[in-house]
Protein backbone atom coordinates (compact mmCIF):
# COMPACT_ATOMS: atom_id res chain seq x y z
CA UNK A 1 0.00 0.00 0.00
CA UNK A 2 1.17 3.87 -0.10
CA UNK A 3 0.42 5.93 2.11
CA UNK A 4 1.77 9.74 2.21
CA UNK A 5 3.29 9.04 -1.32
CA UNK A 6 5.78 6.83 0.64
CA UNK A 7 5.60 3.41 -1.28
CA UNK A 8 5.16 0.57 1.55
CA UNK A 9 4.68 -2.69 0.42
CA UNK A 10 5.24 -6.45 2.12
CA UNK A 11 7.35 -7.98 -1.10
CA UNK A 12 10.01 -7.50 -3.44
CA UNK A 13 7.75 -8.34 -6.19
CA UNK A 14 5.07 -5.63 -5.37
CA UNK A 15 7.36 -3.07 -6.23
CA UNK A 16 7.00 -3.35 -10.17
CA UNK A 17 3.52 -2.44 -9.66
CA UNK A 18 5.04 1.13 -9.08
CA UNK A 19 7.01 0.94 -11.96
CA UNK A 20 10.72 -0.40 -10.10
CA UNK A 21 12.47 -2.94 -12.39
CA UNK A 22 15.90 -2.58 -10.60
CA UNK A 23 16.67 -2.62 -6.93
CA UNK A 24 19.21 -2.27 -4.64
CA UNK A 25 18.14 -2.98 -0.84
CA UNK A 26 19.14 -2.97 2.27
CA UNK A 27 18.05 -5.12 5.28
CA UNK A 28 17.43 -4.74 8.92
CA UNK A 29 15.06 -3.28 11.84
CA UNK A 30 16.11 0.54 11.74
CA UNK A 31 14.22 1.18 14.66
CA UNK A 32 14.92 4.69 15.58
CA UNK A 33 16.69 5.57 11.92
CA UNK A 34 19.77 6.51 13.90
CA UNK A 35 22.76 7.80 12.53
CA UNK A 36 24.50 4.32 12.12
CA UNK A 37 21.63 3.60 9.54
CA UNK A 38 21.95 6.91 8.36
CA UNK A 39 25.50 5.82 7.20
CA UNK A 40 24.25 2.32 5.69
CA UNK A 41 21.46 4.55 3.66
CA UNK A 42 24.25 6.54 2.15
CA UNK A 43 26.26 3.63 1.12
CA UNK A 44 23.21 1.88 -0.13
CA UNK A 45 22.11 5.49 -2.09
CA UNK A 46 25.54 5.44 -3.48
CA UNK A 47 25.37 1.79 -4.78
CA UNK A 48 22.16 2.62 -6.14
CA UNK A 49 23.83 5.62 -8.53
CA UNK A 50 26.36 2.90 -9.81
CA UNK A 51 23.81 0.28 -10.07
CA UNK A 52 21.04 2.38 -11.93
CA UNK A 53 18.65 0.92 -9.66
CA UNK A 54 16.11 1.90 -6.74
CA UNK A 55 17.07 2.39 -3.28
CA UNK A 56 14.72 0.40 -1.38
CA UNK A 57 14.60 -0.92 2.41
CA UNK A 58 13.29 -4.36 3.50
CA UNK A 59 12.30 -4.42 7.64
CA UNK A 60 10.40 -6.11 9.17
CA UNK A 61 7.39 -5.38 11.68
CA UNK A 62 6.51 -6.01 14.49
CA UNK A 63 10.06 -5.96 16.04
CA UNK A 64 11.55 -9.45 16.05
CA UNK A 65 12.25 -9.17 19.67
CA UNK A 66 8.57 -8.80 20.22
CA UNK A 67 7.70 -12.09 18.75
CA UNK A 68 10.76 -14.22 19.70
CA UNK A 69 10.79 -12.45 23.57
CA UNK A 70 7.57 -10.84 24.34
CA UNK A 71 8.61 -10.78 27.87
CA UNK A 72 12.05 -8.95 27.83
CA UNK A 73 11.07 -6.70 24.49
CA UNK A 74 11.91 -2.65 24.35
CA UNK A 75 9.77 -0.11 24.00
CA UNK A 76 10.34 0.59 20.19
CA UNK A 77 12.46 4.64 20.03
CA UNK A 78 9.53 5.12 16.93
CA UNK A 79 6.61 3.90 15.84
CA UNK A 80 6.19 1.93 12.79
CA UNK A 81 4.93 4.86 9.76
CA UNK A 82 7.44 7.23 11.17
CA UNK A 83 10.25 4.55 10.40
CA UNK A 84 8.83 4.86 6.91
CA UNK A 85 8.81 8.82 7.41
CA UNK A 86 12.45 9.01 8.27
CA UNK A 87 13.18 6.07 5.58
CA UNK A 88 12.03 8.40 2.85
CA UNK A 89 13.68 11.57 4.41
CA UNK A 90 16.96 9.87 3.80
CA UNK A 91 16.48 8.81 0.25
CA UNK A 92 14.74 6.16 0.42
CA UNK A 93 12.46 5.34 -2.26
CA UNK A 94 10.66 2.58 -1.30
CA UNK A 95 10.13 0.01 2.05
CA UNK A 96 9.16 -3.53 1.90
CA UNK A 97 8.08 -4.54 5.13
CA UNK A 98 7.93 -8.20 6.12
CA UNK A 99 5.11 -9.41 8.69
CA UNK A 100 7.71 -10.92 11.32
CA UNK A 101 6.01 -13.91 13.08
CA UNK A 102 7.65 -17.12 15.05
CA UNK A 103 6.69 -19.17 11.38
CA UNK A 104 8.90 -16.91 9.58
CA UNK A 105 11.42 -16.59 12.32
CA UNK A 106 11.74 -20.81 12.37
CA UNK A 107 12.62 -20.73 8.13
CA UNK A 108 16.66 -21.30 7.45
CA UNK A 109 18.26 -18.52 6.01
CA UNK A 110 18.57 -20.17 2.41
CA UNK A 111 15.22 -20.07 2.40
CA UNK A 112 15.01 -16.36 3.42
CA UNK A 113 17.09 -15.91 0.64
CA UNK A 114 14.89 -17.94 -1.93
CA UNK A 115 11.35 -16.67 -0.69
CA UNK A 116 12.71 -12.66 0.53
CA UNK A 117 15.32 -11.77 -1.97
CA UNK A 118 14.31 -13.48 -5.65
CA UNK A 119 11.25 -11.64 -7.46
CA UNK A 120 11.31 -12.41 -11.28
CA UNK A 121 9.48 -9.36 -11.61
CA UNK A 122 12.72 -6.57 -9.78
CA UNK A 123 15.79 -7.18 -10.19
CA UNK A 124 17.86 -7.78 -7.11
CA UNK A 125 21.52 -5.75 -8.04
CA UNK A 126 22.89 -5.12 -5.10
CA UNK A 127 22.58 -5.81 -1.14
CA UNK A 128 23.76 -3.66 1.73
CA UNK A 129 23.84 -4.89 5.59
CA UNK A 130 25.18 -3.77 8.84
CA UNK A 131 28.52 -6.56 9.30
CA UNK A 132 26.74 -7.82 12.42
CA UNK A 133 23.58 -8.78 10.62
CA UNK A 134 22.28 -12.34 11.46
CA UNK A 135 19.48 -13.78 9.22
CA UNK A 136 17.16 -17.00 8.91
CA UNK A 137 16.37 -19.72 12.42
CA UNK A 138 18.73 -18.97 15.47
CA UNK A 139 20.52 -16.27 13.66
CA UNK A 140 22.07 -18.72 11.57
CA UNK A 141 22.84 -16.59 8.61
CA UNK A 142 25.47 -13.69 7.82
CA UNK A 143 27.44 -11.44 6.17
CA UNK A 144 29.58 -14.24 4.77
CA UNK A 145 26.35 -16.31 3.16
CA UNK A 146 24.60 -13.16 1.86
CA UNK A 147 28.47 -12.16 0.11
CA UNK A 148 28.49 -15.55 -1.50
CA UNK A 149 25.05 -15.22 -2.48
CA UNK A 150 26.15 -11.79 -4.19
CA UNK A 151 28.82 -13.63 -6.38
CA UNK A 152 26.89 -16.65 -7.66
CA UNK A 153 23.86 -13.77 -8.44
CA UNK A 154 26.25 -11.06 -9.93
CA UNK A 155 25.65 -8.28 -8.47
CA UNK A 156 27.14 -5.64 -5.42
CA UNK A 157 27.34 -6.52 -2.02
CA UNK A 158 28.31 -4.43 0.74
CA UNK A 159 28.64 -4.93 5.04
CA UNK A 160 28.99 -1.78 6.48
CA UNK A 161 30.98 -1.43 10.09
CA UNK A 162 29.04 0.13 13.08
CA UNK A 163 29.52 3.94 13.75
CA UNK A 164 31.00 4.97 16.94
CA UNK A 165 30.50 8.15 19.19
CA UNK A 166 31.82 9.12 22.79
CA UNK A 167 29.01 6.89 24.21
CA UNK A 168 30.11 4.21 22.62
CA UNK A 169 28.68 2.58 19.21
CA UNK A 170 25.52 3.84 17.78
CA UNK A 171 22.99 1.47 18.09
CA UNK A 172 19.20 1.56 19.25
CA UNK A 173 20.27 -0.40 22.27
CA UNK A 174 22.62 2.61 23.39
CA UNK A 175 20.26 5.18 22.35
CA UNK A 176 17.88 3.21 24.76
CA UNK A 177 20.38 3.30 27.93
CA UNK A 178 21.08 7.30 27.37
CA UNK A 179 17.39 8.55 27.44
CA UNK A 180 16.53 6.06 30.66
CA UNK A 181 19.36 7.66 32.26
CA UNK A 182 18.82 11.25 31.01
CA UNK A 183 22.33 11.70 28.68
CA UNK A 184 19.52 13.66 26.16
CA UNK A 185 22.21 15.21 23.89
CA UNK A 186 24.17 11.71 23.71
CA UNK A 187 20.85 10.12 22.29
CA UNK A 188 20.46 13.50 20.41
CA UNK A 189 24.26 12.70 19.32
CA UNK A 190 23.38 9.41 18.23
CA UNK A 191 20.20 10.11 16.71
CA UNK A 192 21.54 12.80 14.39
CA UNK A 193 18.05 15.01 15.84
CA UNK A 194 16.46 15.90 19.28
CA UNK A 195 14.80 12.64 20.70
CA UNK A 196 10.68 12.44 20.77
CA UNK A 197 8.02 10.26 22.92
CA UNK A 198 5.02 9.00 20.39
CA UNK A 199 1.48 9.32 22.26
CA UNK A 200 -2.31 9.55 22.27
CA UNK A 201 -3.53 12.28 24.57
CA UNK A 202 -6.37 10.55 26.90
CA UNK A 203 -8.75 12.04 29.23
CA UNK A 204 -6.89 13.00 32.93
CA UNK A 205 -8.39 14.11 36.31
CA UNK A 206 -8.54 17.80 35.31
CA UNK A 207 -6.21 18.06 38.36
CA UNK A 208 -3.47 21.16 36.38
CA UNK A 209 -6.70 22.84 34.77
CA UNK A 210 -8.48 23.05 38.16
CA UNK A 211 -6.33 23.11 40.46
CA UNK A 212 -3.01 24.84 38.88
CA UNK A 213 -4.56 27.31 35.87
CA UNK A 214 -2.25 25.20 33.50
CA UNK A 215 -4.27 22.77 31.40
CA UNK A 216 -1.75 19.68 30.49
CA UNK A 217 -2.29 17.08 27.91
CA UNK A 218 -2.04 13.44 29.31
CA UNK A 219 0.40 11.28 27.28
CA UNK A 220 -0.39 7.41 26.50
CA UNK A 221 3.21 6.73 25.37
CA UNK A 222 3.04 4.51 22.24
CA UNK A 223 6.11 4.32 21.27
CA UNK A 224 9.94 5.86 22.80
CA UNK A 225 11.96 5.32 26.07
CA UNK A 226 10.86 7.84 28.76
CA UNK A 227 13.41 9.83 30.31
CA UNK A 228 13.84 10.20 33.98
CA UNK A 229 11.01 11.99 36.35
CA UNK A 230 11.15 15.87 36.01
CA UNK A 231 10.91 18.92 33.79
CA UNK A 232 11.43 19.61 30.09
CA UNK A 233 11.12 22.09 27.58
CA UNK A 234 10.44 20.78 24.38
CA UNK A 235 7.32 20.70 22.32
CA UNK A 236 4.56 18.83 20.68
CA UNK A 237 3.48 18.05 17.15
CA UNK A 238 0.00 17.93 16.32
CA UNK A 239 -1.34 18.14 12.77
CA UNK A 240 2.29 19.21 11.57
CA UNK A 241 2.37 21.87 13.49
CA UNK A 242 4.79 23.14 16.40
CA UNK A 243 3.96 24.23 20.03
CA UNK A 244 6.34 25.28 22.54
CA UNK A 245 5.70 22.67 25.92
CA UNK A 246 6.55 22.52 29.16
CA UNK A 247 6.61 18.66 29.73
CA UNK A 248 6.35 17.10 33.07
CA UNK A 249 7.12 13.48 33.83
CA UNK A 250 7.18 11.74 37.16
CA UNK A 251 4.57 10.73 40.28
CA UNK A 252 3.12 14.53 40.90
CA UNK A 253 3.88 14.23 44.23
CA UNK A 254 2.04 17.43 45.46
CA UNK A 255 -0.99 15.57 44.15
CA UNK A 256 -0.28 11.84 45.70
CA UNK A 257 -3.32 11.17 46.89
CA UNK A 258 -5.15 11.85 43.51
CA UNK A 259 -2.44 9.90 41.40
CA UNK A 260 -1.48 7.14 43.90
CA UNK A 261 2.22 5.68 42.54
CA UNK A 262 1.11 6.25 38.60
CA UNK A 263 4.06 7.34 36.99
CA UNK A 264 2.52 9.54 34.37
CA UNK A 265 4.12 12.04 30.97
CA UNK A 266 1.88 15.80 30.35
CA UNK A 267 2.63 18.26 28.15
CA UNK A 268 1.66 21.76 29.27
CA UNK A 269 1.32 23.53 25.77
CA UNK A 270 2.40 26.61 25.76
CA UNK A 271 -0.51 29.28 23.91
CA UNK A 272 -2.67 27.02 22.91
CA UNK A 273 -6.31 25.62 24.12
CA UNK A 274 -7.71 23.08 21.13
CA UNK A 275 -9.35 19.85 22.70
CA UNK A 276 -6.42 17.20 21.98
CA UNK A 277 -8.29 14.19 23.61
CA UNK A 278 -7.84 11.16 21.24
CA UNK A 279 -4.87 12.76 19.06
CA UNK A 280 -2.14 10.93 18.14
CA UNK A 281 1.38 13.68 18.88
CA UNK A 282 4.88 13.67 18.88
CA UNK A 283 6.84 15.34 21.99
CA UNK A 284 9.80 16.50 21.29
CA UNK A 285 12.42 16.61 24.16
CA UNK A 286 14.69 19.09 24.03
CA UNK A 287 16.07 19.89 27.68
CA UNK A 288 15.94 19.18 31.34
CA UNK A 289 14.76 22.15 33.57
CA UNK A 290 14.24 20.96 37.05
CA UNK A 291 13.70 17.59 39.23
CA UNK A 292 10.15 16.36 40.36
CA UNK A 293 9.73 17.71 43.61
CA UNK A 294 7.10 18.01 46.37
CA UNK A 295 5.46 21.41 46.65
CA UNK A 296 3.84 22.17 50.16
CA UNK A 297 0.54 23.01 48.61
CA UNK A 298 -0.64 23.91 44.67
CA UNK A 299 -0.02 28.22 45.63
CA UNK A 300 3.76 27.33 45.62
CA UNK A 301 2.99 24.40 42.74
CA UNK A 302 1.23 27.04 40.62
CA UNK A 303 4.62 29.63 40.80
CA UNK A 304 7.04 27.19 40.13
CA UNK A 305 4.96 26.47 36.59
CA UNK A 306 5.20 29.92 35.95
CA UNK A 307 9.06 29.87 36.22
CA UNK A 308 8.98 26.68 34.30
CA UNK A 309 6.95 28.60 31.40
CA UNK A 310 9.03 31.40 31.52
CA UNK A 311 12.25 29.05 31.01
CA UNK A 312 10.37 26.99 28.49
CA UNK A 313 10.17 30.21 26.17
CA UNK A 314 13.22 31.32 27.08
CA UNK A 315 15.00 27.99 26.23
CA UNK A 316 12.59 27.57 22.87
CA UNK A 317 13.07 31.19 21.83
Amino acid sequence: MQKNNYIDVNSLGSLAGFGIKRAVIAIGVFDGVHRGHQHLLVRLIEMSKRQNATPVVLTFFPHPREVLNPHDSPMQLIPQQEKIKLLHKHGIEAVITIPFTTDFASIPPEEFIEKVLKSPLVELCGICVGKEWKFGAKGSGNTQMLQSYSEKGHFEFDAVGELSAPGGKVSSTTIRQAISTGSLEQAKEMLGRSYSLFATVEVGRHVATDKLNHPTANLLIKSGIIPPDGVYAGYMIHNGKRHQSAIAIGLSPTFKSEYKEERRVEAHVLDYNENLYGEDVEVIIIKHIRDERLFPDAVELKKQIALDVTNVRSILS
